[in-house]
């Protein structure tokens, strides 16, 4: 028999329990991925938000609110879209990424990015960008 195999259950179980463990009593936007990456030891998420960016980036925050140890980037495509990733930890220490995107355009101006760069965000400028996009603040500061 493999150890390998045993190994490898052993580190999705833990992450499961951790994965349990952290959602349990919170109320967050459903994911409509989860991954459980034994190699990495990381579990990644991205919650629900469809095609649109508000909402997307916004569940993105929500769970990037639960967790620790947080940094963050960003990346604009080739095919040009934005691409937020999360990365922090739970309560219990373990890895967690958090993602999601739109098009690159519904970012109306507001993300400093050249087609194919990628870059370090915080939190706090995610935040003001799902704030500025959801109050049509861009609209004003352009007009």
């Amino acid at each position: 028999m493999n150890s390998n195999i045993l190994a490898t259950t052993s580190a999705v179980g833990s992450m499961l329990n951790a994965f349990r463990s952290h959602i349990r009593g919170r109320v967050l936007p459903a994911p409509v991925s989860l991954t459980f990456s034994a190699d990495r030891r990381e579990i990644g998420v991205q919650p629900e938000g469809g095609a649109d960016l508000v909402q997307h980036l916004g569940n993105v925050l929500i769970w990037s609110f639960t967790l620790s140890e947080v940094t963050a980037s960003w990346w604009r495509t080739t095919e040009d879209r934005l691409h937020v990733s999360v990365h922090g930890r739970t309560a219990s220490g373990t890895r967690m990424k958090v993602y999601g995107g739109g098009a690159f355009s519904d970012c109306r101006g507001l993300v400093p990015l050249a087609l194919d760069e990628s870059d370090g965000v915080s939190i706090d400028e995610l935040f003001t960008l799902v704030s500025q996009l959801r109050d049509g603040q861009h609209e004003r500061e352009v007009a």
